[in-house]
């Protein structure tokens, strides 16, 4: 998904006609042509929805493609839509009348993707233009929180959200509020900071002048060792739960290849981290990956009456 910003780098280098840069060309191209179709599903759900009376928040996707020179250089997949939780409802019945060729994930509330209030988030928001609909994004502080956030729940195993983060942070306005993205939680403005601190360390984001500049610039060693070692294979496939061979109540009744299966499970430390709520330091990180191991078995435990009720 990195290759059209490949291609950008080397547009006017004599890498640019080699190759494996006419094929990162292609890339580039497909991308445009694929940002097109998407903005116009966004579009048509937009204006749908905003007919119904719901006024969502786009997240992630095209609310960050467009602080790239061009939108094709960021290609995405999903239509990320956050709502208050007493439109989710109305929001859903009304999305089933549209039919778009991309999947549109809608969200009740910020809980899963931010912990900040959701009319805090609201307050904040801005209206930006795409073509003749109005889109309603996030404000520049907590759509980097979210994207920092994000990427770290899932291990930074893609090397564009890096680069997401640091065209976030290089677009900023002089008054961006560091305040309001890092907040008075600690752990997670640990976190913000650290995933600042990847971008400037291994894609060269600036980070003079903000007020975490020296602590994004003394990052632990296994983070960008772990980095580094998940962009080998940055690939969907390659990660969890895609990874998992089936879902552990079929283990229950059918125990061949728990072992293996669970070896898969076991949590990559970024994550690890982040889901235990500690901080990114350090330390050893064996302690936390036990501990969400800890954390989901009780999970496990909890929804294994239902589920073998239900003969899942």
């Amino acid at each position: 998904m990195s290759g059209a910003i490949a291609w950008w780098n080397i547009r006017h280098t004599e890498l640019g006609s080699s190759p494996a840069g006419l094929t990162l060309q292609k890339a580039y191209r497909l991308h445009s042509i694929g940002s097109k179709l998407r903005e116009h599903s966004i579009k048509q759900v937009l204006s749908v929805l905003h007919s119904a009376g719901v006024e969502p928040l786009l997240v992630k996707g095209w609310a960050v493609a467009r602080l790239y020179p061009e939108a094709g250089l960021r290609p995405y997949g999903d239509i990320d839509l956050v709502v208050r939780r007493e439109q989710h409802a109305l929001a859903r019945e009304t999305l089933r009348s549209v039919k778009v060729f991309h999947w549109v994930d809608l969200h009740e509330g910020a809980g899963s993707l931010d912990k900040r209030p959701i009319e805090d988030l609201y307050a904040r928001s801005r209206i930006v233009e795409l073509d003749d609909v109005a889109v309603r994004v996030l404000a520049p502080e907590d759509h980097l929180r979210l994207l920092c956030v994000h990427m770290l729940r899932h291990s930074v195993h893609r090397p564009l959200w890096l680069c997401d983060i640091a065209a976030s942070l290089e677009s900023r306005a002089e008054n961006f509020d560091w305040d309001i993205c890092l907040g008075k939680d600690k752990a997670r403005a640990n976190w913000v900071t650290c995933a600042i601190g990847l971008a400037h360390r291994l894609l060269g984001a600036e980070v003079g002048g903000t007020p975490l500049a020296s602590n994004a610039m003394k990052l632990p060693q296994w983070l960008i060792s772990d980095v580094l070692k998940q962009w080998e294979t940055p690939y969907s496939m390659s990660q969890a739960p895609v990874t998992h061979h089936a879902p552990m109540a079929k283990y229950i009744r059918h125990p061949r290849g728990v072992l293996a299966d669970l070896k898969r499970r076991w949590p990559n430390p970024i994550e690890a981290t982040v889901y235990t709520g500690g901080r990114l330091n350090e330390l050893p990180r064996l302690p936390f990956q036990i501990g969400e191991c800890v954390g989901r078995t009780a999970m496990f435990i909890a929804r294994l009456p239902r589920a073998l009720r239900e003969g899942r």
